[in-house]
């Protein structure tokens, strides 16, 4: 059963993050659906991820569920001030901690002089409701009035964490949630942690810029955000072309500059990038021709003509969507929309709908193996019993074999955490040298001329990361495959099936979590700005390198601790959870067939399973299943290769 639960509550996670006045939340709309079901005024500061469950399993009596901050949450931001708090206090930037603090507790007391006697009631307490409005969502998703308290926006957003939202839609094969996200740079509040945590386990990433003004320096979280990723999940959605002097134009040039950002931050610049417009998508999804702009819909008609030199050239080749030759040559679904649907849908089934299917057809394949054996050896009209004393020492074999691969694994987790933690540690040491230098280069110069380069940093402690990541389950699946080869031994001993009806398939390692505190607004983001007030005062060059060294190593203390406690140790202890069950299924196997040496047990198998008739009867039905699921596999494969090469 349980691989039935894992089937059913299978969702592909989808999240949508971008700038103020991207229209991302209106873009967010459209792909669910329904439009004007989420507010699309919404202030950063107090809005709250929202995540649209659609075809999901409901929680019962609801489809609307709001959670709240705990109290200690909501005490925490002032009692240090946050993490950035914290580090100001380690750099010896106390003024600067205590501003911070004030700022929050401003920001408490009115909300908690807004909510009254209720806000004790609300703290880590949730809200559920079996139906929703816009306005509704008003109260729990967007700033509110702080001089009204009876105004429905956003009564309850400044201590709402999450809104999760249920609803059916035939628009969506495969289950999917769909997150509508505030941004990733509040660097004083939880909600950039929670925004990263969402995005933490997001499958596909949706990055909405405006036209306008694409890459502003308020998109500088998104590049942390494209860097923690992989390559597979990023979509850019360039929003309201409608807006555009000339969008047949000016959408190569903006796809060229995106580009070059990506390339100059050493990022992928093959990832799909597609230029729409969400105010088109509504009114192609739901028919709104009567409130379409009339200078929006006369760009559409600009657009449209430009493109109809496209529409009857037969011999241009196929692009991948997302590609500036795509974009360039279609005269259909100029909105964008319907695109981005088609690659969300390609993606969802290739990176993550096959490779899901396709480990849950692997697992019930040894089920059915494990069967197989087991009612082979009920079977007593076979004389292929294995003997109790060879049972017993494969048992013992498999044991030993569990405890030394959760050894090899320990090794070398502990082998590559001492060579990130000291490529981390380094990284900071050179960029504390590197900065030090730039200080002193030029003596009388202007200190105010100084500003650190942290995206350099950021890139490289990132860089860094993506090394352990990708090598480490490397070597683990190392370990897995040849753990895997040792239990199918111990099995063909005791069996001594010629036709090895029993095949263990190795596991599948695990990979390290997503290092969030990277993608977080670092310390140094907000404290370069605290060494620059000092400048001016004509503070001495030794004390402002004094500064420096106290922050930096107050940061790289709170980033190396946050890597380990989120990364590194939750990474082993899904890892040893995995293992453990592995092999706690096949001794559980092996320890069956010793139960069936006894005669009582024997009798009592045969029973439960029908006697000799009834084991045949299903030994044949578990050998169709098993030819089922093999013949599953190959189609996978087959899918997978046919999905890759259409996208």
């Amino acid at each position: 059963m349980s691989l039935i639960d894992e089937l059913e509550s299978f969702a592909i996670h989808v999240s949508l993050i971008g700038q103020v006045k991207a229209g991302k939340t209106a873009l967010t709309n459209a792909l669910i659906g329904k439009p004007n079901m989420l507010p699309s005024d919404v202030n950063p500061w107090t809005s709250v991820v929202t995540s649209v469950h659609i075809n999901t399993t409901k929680p019962a009596g609801a489809n609307a569920v709001f959670n709240f901050f705990t109290t200690q949450e909501w005490l925490s931001m002032v009692e240090a001030g946050g993490t950035l708090g914290e580090a100001a206090n380690r750099a010896g930037f106390a003024a600067e901690a205590n501003q911070m603090r004030n700022q929050i507790r401003e920001m408490q007391q009115r909300t908690e002089q807004r909510l009254g006697r209720n806000f004790n009631l609300l703290m880590g307490g949730q809200h559920t409701f079996m139906g929703f409005s816009p306005t509704m969502l008003q109260k729990y998703v967007c700033l509110g009035d702080e001089t009204d308290a009876s105004a429905p926006e956003g009564r309850y957003a400044d201590v709402t964490k999450t809104a999760d939202l249920y609803i059916d839609s035939d628009r969506y094969r495969v289950p999917t949630i769909i997150q509508d996200t505030p941004g990733v740079n509040d660097p004083f509040l939880m909600r950039e942690t929670v925004t990263l945590n969402s995005l933490g386990n997001t499958d596909i990433c949706v990055l909405v810029l405006s036209a306008q003004q694409s890459f502003s320096t308020v998109d500088v979280g998104l590049l942390r955000v494209v860097r923690s990723l992989k390559k597979q999940q990023i979509i850019f959605f360039v929003n309201r072309i409608d807006e555009l002097s000339n969008p047949n134009e000016q959408i190569p040039e903006i796809d060229a500059y995106i580009r070059g950002i990506l390339a100059d931050q050493e990022l992928p610049t093959d990832v799909p990038i597609i230029f729409g417009s969400a105010v088109w998508g509504e009114i192609a999804s739901f028919g709104m021709n009567a409130t379409g702009n009339p200078v929006s819909m006369d760009k559409l008609d600009a657009l449209a003509a430009a493109r109809k030199q496209y529409a009857n050239d037969k011999s241009t080749e196929p692009h991948p969507i997302g590609s500036i030759a795509y974009t360039l040559a279609k005269a259909q679904d100029l909105s964008g929309l319907f695109d981005l649907r088609n690659l969300i849908a390609a993606k969802s089934r290739m990176d993550n709908g096959f490779p899901k299917l396709a480990n849950i057809t692997q697992r019930a394949r040894e089920i059915v193996s494990s069967s197989l054996a087991f009612l082979d050896q009920s079977d007593v009209t076979e004389l292929r019993r294995a003997d109790e004393v060879g049972i017993t020492g494969a048992i013992a074999r498999v044991e030993a074999v569990h405890e030394k691969v959760q050894q090899s694994c320990q090794t070398e987790l502990k082998a590559a955490t001492r060579v990130l933690l000291s490529s981390i540690s380094d990284t900071y040491s050179n960029f504390l040298d590197h900065e030090e230098e730039a200080l002193t280069a030029e003596t009388g110069a202007p200190l105010t001329d100084w500003k650190p380069n942290i995206e350099v940093l950021r890139r490289r402690l990132m860089a860094s990361y993506a090394k352990f990541s990708e090598t480490l389950p490397i070597k683990i699946g190392e370990i897995l495959i040849g753990a895997a080869q040792e239990v199918q031994g111990a099995y063909d001993e005791v069996l001594n099936n010629p036709v090895k009806i029993f095949h263990v398939e190795p596991l599948q390692s695990n990979c390290p979590p997503k290092p969030l505190c990277l993608m977080k607004t670092l310390p140094l983001d907000i404290s370069s700005s605290w060494l620059s007030n000092w400048m001016p005062k004509k503070v001495k060059l030794t004390s402002l390198l004094r500064k420096l060294n106290k922050l930096v190593e107050a940061e790289a203390m709170l980033v190396l601790a946050e890597i380990q406690s989120d990364c590194i140790d939750d990474f082993a202890a899904e890892n040893t959870m995995i293992v453990d069950g592995f092999f706690e299924d096949h001794i559980r196997g092996l320890k069956n067939l010793v139960l069936l040496r006894d005669k009582g047990q024997h009798e009592h198998a045969l029973d439960a399973l029908g006697m000799e008739n009834g084991i045949k009867v299903r030994l044949e039905t578990l050998s169709e299943i098993s030819d089922g699921l093999n013949a599953l596999a190959t189609r996978i494969d087959a899918d997978l290769h046919e999905t890759a090469e259409a996208t």
